[in-house]
């Protein structure tokens, strides 16, 4: 066997570099590095890290621009899925491969052994009903690349159906990774798992775990261990050694996409490239269909388990409040008299309530008395949040206001707050009902993993009279002798400029429809009060004829007319500047550019013309967007491509957003 003195070594340093250029440097080794390898390289006059690509003998003399490489950190930190997974987000999401990679690569620390005491007790025996037993089935027996989808309401108990779909990967020695949209889902998920397998092959994974208990979760699945993965979108980038099934729950949420930060992916569309990777099958459950899965469905691109029956239309089970009557009489309190006595009959009762609210906060938003000007944050230009300390917080960053903050635009001490926050409607519950157990579940409360847990466990030991929170308690069952729903402003949503809100509530109103119904079913008056200013607007005629088909139906016209996903695909291009006229003029250059580069005899190519440059992350920069919209079974043109990935570095290129006014 012949033998080289020296290898050439391809590298990707975990490093933002520009798009346009090849994201691979060429080192020396003096022996054969694995593919997938952790290197320290001399890169400039830094020492960085960087991950291993490629690797091949040199014949012939090395040339002198050719550095060794420093040291081997671990020779086998990433797999080939992931290297190949890796590239796709990289060139899907246009975000520089090193910068990536740091997402497949969890914080290193000293391997310790130490004995855990892992509980050994018996576990529930697993006895599927035969309609779940036949679902089973049915995708068991499904080809690898279909794409199927289960309604979870279909199901007679869904813990028994994942677990032992778990179990039969498991005995194949296939690893099957359960992805959620939201942290606090978990821990009910693994309480579920952990009554039908055994602990230690259970493995959860999310942002908010210590460095150690992240490295030792990657570890177990990289080794095999771990047969079930139940983890957020981060997930997806783990090392796993035989991924047999993918299952999205609560697939049409939101949750899965990453949108504050490159690389800005959806995690669905990542699943499906993993799952093509791993030839694995994808499965994708909620109790609520999206109107994307919906539109693949009618396609033929995703098939049911079973078929899906139309839902009735949900004004008969809902009762509709005019907020402006409440007004007229004189009520300025977020909760309508109708809920107060509602809530009243529940606690005597002994029953439990849950009451939705858009946004956390006193209020909705903040609007100057003098100059009428929205009070937003002046480092990430969002919305800023009244709190009860008589501060103002911005709920996507660190930002927080002084105790007597003034208007940035005309300097005014006092402010109007509008419409209804998790904060304000937890003062006036706790003031009506003071000997009421509440529970305010937002960002706030739900802050650490042992706040989740907490509320985990309180939710089922049946601990909470009155649940308050944002969309995070949207997902699951939480409350054993729930009886009432109330949605307190339903216009937070209608009034939000996005072409998704009517699909939004629609399915928000469905999931409590679904979960009252069992209480129905058990025998309890359950009820379901919906606040609104606007009770005559579009969407509640909708709801009052249109069954859930007939809804999706009309909601898939209007897209298709306004050529909106799932019939097209978006791309939003954010430009930066120092003043509005350069960052106007450099977003209209772009757009010259770019309107250019667009197939000339095809229509379904679309770009909008620029926004108004608007003044947003700082006082000193402004940012003005173009959104560029592509068809969506097509992927984006090379010369297009090619033009995104030599933009400039500051400006965000993002596929697939989530709101783009």
């Amino acid at each position: 066997m012949k033998t080289f003195e020296l290898y050439r070594i391809e590298v990707a340093p975990l490093l933002i570099l520009p798009l346009g250029k090849s994201p691979l440097f060429s080192y020396l080794s003096k022996e054969p590095i694995a593919l997938g390898s952790l290197v320290t390289i001399s890169f400039g006059k830094r020492s960085l890290e960087g991950v291993v690509y490629g690797a091949s003998p040199l014949p012939g003399k090395a040339p002198t621009w050719m550095k060794f490489i420093s040291s081997v950190i671990d020779g086998e930190s990433l797999t080939e899925n992931q290297l190949a997974l890796a590239r796709y987000v990289s060139e899907e999401y246009f975000t520089s491969l090193g910068k990536t990679l740091k997402h497949f690569l969890p914080k290193r620390i000293i391997r310790k052994k130490k004995e855990k005491s892992i509980s050994q007790s018996k576990k529930a025996v697993l006895r599927l009903h035969k309609n779940d037993n036949a679902l089973l089935k049915e995708f068991l027996s499904s080809k690898k690349e279909i794409v199927r989808y289960l309604n979870v309401y279909a199901l007679q108990n869904q813990g028994q159906f994942f677990s032992q779909l778990v179990k039969k990967g498991n005995a194949q020695h296939k690893q099957t990774l359960i992805l959620v949209p939201e942290i606090a889902l978990l821990p009910s998920l693994e309480a579920l798992f952990s009554e039908y397998i055994s602990e230690e092959e259970i493995v959860v994974l999310h942002s908010k775990l210590t460095s150690g208990a992240s490295f030792e979760a990657w570890e177990k699945i990289r080794s095999g261990k771990a047969s079930v993965i139940l983890a957020t979108r981060q997930g997806l980038f783990a090392p796993f050694r035989t991924l047999g099934t993918i299952i999205i729950l609560e697939e049409q949420d939101e949750g899965y996409k990453q949108w504050s930060m490159s690389p800005r992916y959806d995690g669905r569309r990542i699943a499906r490239k993993l799952a093509l990777l791993s030839e694995a099958k994808l499965l994708l459950a909620s109790g609520v269909l999206g109107i994307d899965s919906f539109h693949h469905i009618e396609g033929k691109e995703y098939i049911p388990l079973h078929p899906i029956p139309p839902l009735p239309p949900l004004m008969k089970d809902i009762s509709i409040v005019n907020l402006r009557l409440e007004r007229f009489r004189k009520n300025y309190s977020p909760l309508s008299q109708e809920l107060i006595t509602a809530l009243q009959e529940t606690r005597n009762h002994g029953e439990q309530a849950l009451l939705y609210i858009h946004r956390q906060g006193m209020s909705a938003f903040s609007v100057c008395e003098n100059c009428k000007s929205i009070f937003r944050c002046p480092k990430s230009g969002h919305i800023l949040s009244s709190m009860k300390d008589g501060t103002f917080r911005c709920l996507s960053c660190s930002y927080k206001t002084d105790s007597f903050p003034s208007c940035p635009h005309c300097g005014h001490l006092t402010f109007r707050s509008v419409g209804f926050g998790t904060e304000r409607v937890e003062r006036e519950v706790k003031k009506l009902f003071p000997g009421a157990r509440v529970f305010r579940a937002d960002k706030t409360t739900m802050h650490t993993e042992k706040d989740i847990r907490k509320f985990h466990t309180d939710a089922s030991l049946g601990n909470i009279d009155i649940l308050i929170g944002t969309q995070m308690i949207l997902k699951g069952h939480t409350l054993p002798k729930l009886a009432l729903i109330g949605m307190i402003d339903a216009d937070s949503l209608l009034s939000f400029p996005d072409f998704r809100a009517d699909e939004k509530l629609f399915q928000i109103l469905t999931r409590f429809v679904e979960q009252t119904k069992k209480q129905k079913e058990s025998g309890s008056k359950a009820r379901i009060i919906v606040q609104t200013f606007h009770p005559e607007s579009t969407f509640f005629q909708r709801i009052e004829t249109l069954d859930s088909k007939a809804f999706s139906h009309k909601i898939l016209t209007e897209r298709e007319d306004l050529y909106y996903p799932p019939f097209s695909r978006l791309i939003s291009i954010t430009c930066h500047g120092k003043t509005e006229k350069e960052t106007i003029t450099a977003a209209k250059t772009l757009g010259e550019t770019l309107r250019k580069l667009l197939p000339k005899k095809n229509s379904r190519y679309r770009l909008s013309i620029p926004e108004s440059a608007k003044q947003v992350i700082s006082k000193k920069l402004f940012e003005s967007s173009l959104l560029l919209r592509i068809p969506a079974e097509e992927a984006i043109p090379e010369d297009i491509r090619t033009f995104l990935e030599k933009t400039d570095m500051s400006d965000i290129i993002d596929v697939d957003p989530l709101s783009f006014l």
